[in-house]
């Protein structure tokens, strides 16, 4: 499998540390040698050279014609119902790499069947599960060497620092020439939003993974994202807080209030989320990102160190001195804040953070108004005492690199093809919610989306039971936010996208601003080393130190423990930090 003009690339190990941080968190891998690389004049016929031109290559494959009768919002933009051909060979059988869940068999999975029956093209599946059980069976296939054809990769399996080294060492296919050539779905997509092009192009000018689209507008405000039990405000008859003064004044009418369950908490989340807690507070202070990175004219800056920070640090300390902050956060399970969601005689909890119902609940019933999903609400941002009133925004979160086709593959254009096909419509609602016509259909019209406008697509209450019927979002797909806003809204539904949408609503009117956001930036593997390990240690020390105010073992009042907590930052690097995200930065913008 190694010839003369095999490169070597460097992978052991690659994989797990990179899960730690996401896109930034790629370790610098020691040397092995790649298998199948295919790197001769054939194959730069069908990907192109090293100076190939995106968009430059002509479409060789059209789209099919357009689905009569699909009743789409005046607006919308994304995905298309179009009449599909099968196209593959039927002999050739390829390998690919899957992500699996309990329940999920590739060989009698629906999805996986129906794609066969759609594209004609055979697939092998190589099943590995989430989590770091995925992680580690996938460092062994790519540290042996021996490469499936192709690899589906969402869910986090890889970031676009990974992706980009791995594509630049030879594993990876450059797919723009593929795309460009014989992904009329995919090129389409890239000409209504063309930053799911640029944003996922590798330092070298080159896309070595297809983007799934996922524009999912309540996620954009997420991690921030922090609820209210509506059954504790009425029950002393206050109003929902628009500022901290009035936040302080609801948790001590709450510290006396008889109604509430026995063994409750005021404000509360999980110790693996409690980050997003504090930063939907000190977002009344000054402008925060999950990252803690922020660009002010031009520099990316570290707001952590910020006076502005130092107050709010200081409003969350008090908090916990008060009680108004369980001192559980720092070390709850998700097990167990669940637990406390799930009490037989309602939430014990007065605030608790999630990005959705399913971070504090193991019951989301939407269906029932007396479940915990209905009786905790979005609480919006509050006003500091500086007037300040902000909330991190996601503005980058658009989508994620979510299928490669390695240089082992012995048919490209087949690969390309069969990714192409799931950036129709049809194939997009079926990944999610199986058949047409048993877990969803075409909705009527005058039927009413997420958003309000015309819906597409309408889920089938008697088809819920998608067990082996469906994929997660951990392959190719073209989920825009017209698309995603287009399911319908029907009354009894047990969805939780409407709410999810109402929440997002919610936080909109406090985003931060874009150009405040550093973009989703992929680094070199020399960059990659660096800023894995120095993000690591530097939010580590954040969380021990939002501990050690919420313990008492430091005061932030204090000018000698303040100074003491940002000097420690650099010592660990955070300048070195900086340095090389303003190099990526400069280099990609």
């Amino acid at each position: 499998m190694k010839d003369s003009t095999t490169k070597t690339v460097n992978r052991r190990g690659f994989l797990g540390r990179a899960g730690a941080i996401g896109a930034t968190a790629v370790a610098l891998p020691t040397a092995l040698a790649a298998c199948g690389d295919k790197s001769g004049a054939a194959d730069e016929e069908i990907v192109g050279g090293a100076d190939y031109e995106q968009g430059s290559a002509e479409l060789a494959v059209q789209l099919g014609d357009e689905v009569e009768g699909i009743n789409y919002p005046p607006d919308y933009q994304g995905p298309r119902a179009r009449v599909l051909e099968p196209f593959g060979d039927g002999e050739t059988e390829f390998t690919m790499l899957g992500r699996t869940i309990p329940d999920l068999d590739y060989a009698t999975n629906y999805y996986a069947q129906h794609l066969e029956e759609t594209t004609g093209v055979k697939v092998a599946y190589e099943p590995v599960p989430l989590g770091e059980d995925g992680v580690t069976k996938v460092n062994a296939m790519l540290s042996g060497g021996d490469l499936p054809h192709a690899l589906m990769t969402g869910m986090g399996l890889f970031s676009v620092s990974q992706v980009a080294v791995y594509g630049q060492q030879g594993m990876f296919l450059p797919v723009d020439k593929l795309i460009d050539e014989n992904a009329p779905h995919i090129r389409e997509m890239f000409e209504t939003f063309p930053q799911m092009r640029s944003q996922f192009t590798a330092p070298d000018g080159r896309m070595y993974a297809v983007p799934t689209m996922n524009d999912c507008y309540h996620c954009k405000s997420a991690n921030v994202r922090t609820w209210y039990n509506t059954t504790w405000l009425e029950g002393v008859g206050a109003s929902v807080p628009e500022t901290l003064e009035e936040y302080d004044a609801l948790m001590t009418e709450w510290d006396s209030y008889s109604g509430k369950p026995e063994n409750s908490v005021l404000t509360v989340t999980d110790a693996d989320t409690m980050m997003n807690l504090f930063n939907f507070f000190l977002g009344s202070f000054t402008e925060v990102s999950s990252t803690n990175l922020l660009m002010r004219n031009g520099k990316v800056t570290w707001s952590p160190t910020e006076d502005a920070y130092r107050d709010g640090m200081i409003w969350i300390q008090e908090q916990f001195a008060k009680g108004h902050f369980a001192p559980g956060t720092l070390s709850l399970t998700p097990e167990k804040l669940k637990q406390l969601g799930d009490g037989s005689d309602g939430p014990r909890f007065g605030v608790v953070s999630g990005g959705s119902q399913g971070s504090w609940t193991a019951a989301a019933d939407m269906t029932d108004p007396e479940s915990v999903a209905r009786i905790m609400q979005p609480l919006p941002p509050m006003a500091g005492p500086g007037g300040v009133r902000t909330c991190d925004w996601d503005w980058y979160q658009i989508g994620s690199p979510n299928f490669v086709i390695t240089t082992s593959c012995p048919d490209p254009v087949q690969m390309i093809r069969w990714a192409d096909y799931q950036y129709e419509l049809g194939l997009t609602v079926s990944m999610g919610r199986g058949e047409q016509g048993v877990g969803w259909d075409y909705s009527d019209k005058g039927s009413t989306g997420i958003d309000g406008e015309q819906a597409v697509y309408e889920v089938i209450p008697e088809g819920a039971n998608l067990t082996n019927q469906t994929w997660w979002e951990w392959g190719p797909s073209y989920k825009s936010m017209s698309q995603r806003h287009g399911e319908a809204v029907e009354d009894g539904s047990s969805s939780i996208e409407p709410s999810l949408f109402d929440a997002g609503k919610a936080y909109e009117p406090y985003r931060i601003s874009q150009d405040l956001k550093v973009p989703m930036l992929a680094f070199d593997m020399e960059q990659s080393a660096q800023v894995g390990e120095l993000d690591t240690n530097l939010q580590q020390h954040l969380k021990q130190s939002f501990a050690q105010i919420a313990t008492g073992k430091a005061d932030f009042t204090k000018d000698a423990d303040w100074t003491a907590y940002v000097d420690q930052f650099t010592t660990i690097g955070v300048d070195q930090l900086l340095s090389t995200y303003q190099e990526a930065y400069d280099a990609q913008s």
